[in-house]
């Protein structure tokens, strides 16, 4: 299937992101750092798009990325509408942990995963086919091009069925925050 063109952002550095634990569909305050990296992907879109006309604006409504929309604001006009479609990843009952907590309460699910595959299928969380089935209707439901702030495991999701990837493909995308993702024409480019 083919698709609109898609900006997609990650949300700036939150407190839970430098403290190592895991957010899912809670929330953290950006840090600095955040506001910043939020700040620099209005930057990015001013010089990349000069104006968000003809762009269709979303935003998932948790408060990191809102937060980071209204930094992105402040260079950018940006005022998208929040979506349930775009919320991170529900981690069920690692929600709020950090990984050695992790591993000491959920020893089987944490048992030799890489990186952050652990994400997927945690203990009362959704997995990978749920995350490819919320992104395929969002991506189903667009309309035309679009700008969009979420999170680093529904973008890499997102990212991965725009792109015909794998299971395996998605799970090794990297989520870098403070940068845009331009999904178009079948391919991914970044701008920086």
């Amino acid at each position: 299937m083919s698709y609109p063109r898609i900006v997609f952002m990650r949300h700036g550095e939150t407190e839970w992101n430098l403290a190592g634990r895991a957010q899912g569909h809670l929330n953290s305050p950006l840090t600095a750092k955040g506001q910043a990296q939020a700040q620099r992907l209005g930057e990015i879109l001013k010089r990349e798009l000069i104006t968000p006309e003809g762009y269709t604006q979303m935003v998932s409504p948790i408060g990191r990325t809102l937060e980071t929309s209204a930094n992105i604001k402040k260079h950018f006009p940006f005022d998208p509408t929040p979506i349930d479609l775009l919320k991170e990843i529900d981690l069920g009952k690692l929600s709020g942990l950090k990984r050695a907590e992790m591993e000491e309460q959920f020893p089987d699910h944490m048992a030799g995963k890489p990186d952050y595959d652990w994400y997927f299928g945690a203990p009362d969380g959704e997995t990978m086919d749920d995350m490819r089935k919320r992104a395929t209707q969002w991506l189903d439901s667009l309309i035309g091009p679009t700008i969009a702030v979420a999170h680093g495991q529904i973008g890499k999701v997102i990212r991965g069925v725009y792109l015909g990837l794998s299971d395996e493909q998605i799970l090794r995308l990297q989520e870098p925050q403070g940068v845009v993702h331009l999904l178009d024409h079948g391919t991914e480019t970044i701008w920086s």
